[in-house]
């Protein structure tokens, strides 16, 4: 590979790497501008298993987003392990694991799974084009998530 091209590469996994944090931030900070500039006009987005289907088109991704963020408050969620999979010239995928601490109708709640990313480069700026959030755990601090018992079964013998 190409010096030029390798640098190519980098350019776009950093580019991506601010559109998830650029996300993230959007989400947790209420700022409308910067969903809608996130997502590909024909983006897709799920939230398995809430959603019960995909929300098609940059519109529906938005108030689905909107949604959420009316229901919870005082967000904060952490992306890590990120991986990122330059796929062509302008695509790639990726993937992480996220963690949100937030608050909703008086309780606190903790949670994390899983994201899957397609990205598209439209006119130079990478976009989000397919996003699906899985849930593996959303719980309240009264419900709990620290006890192993409950939420880990034992090893098989």
């Amino acid at each position: 590979m190409s010096l030029e091209q390798r640098l190519d590469d980098l350019e776009a996994r950093v580019e991506i790497d601010r559109l998830i944090t650029r996300y993230a931030r959007a989400v947790d900070e209420d700022i409308d501008a910067e969903l809608n500039a996130i997502y590909a006009e024909d983006a897709v987005s799920e939230i398995i298993p809430w959603s019960g289907k995909p929300a098609v088109g940059r519109a529906k991704v938005v108030a689905s987003f909107r949604d959420y963020m009316s229901k919870f408050t005082n967000r904060k969620r952490f992306i890590v392990n990120r991986v990122i999979d330059l796929t062509g010239t302008d695509t790639a995928t990726g993937w992480a694991n996220w963690f949100v601490m937030q608050a909703g109708d008086g309780d606190s709640y903790v949670g994390w799974g899983k994201y899957d990313w397609d990205f598209r480069r439209n006119a130079g700026v990478w976009e989000i084009e397919k996003m699906v959030i899985t849930v593996d755990c959303m719980t309240t601090k009264e419900k709990g998530w620290a006890d192993l018992e409950s939420l880990v079964a034992a090893y098989p013998d």
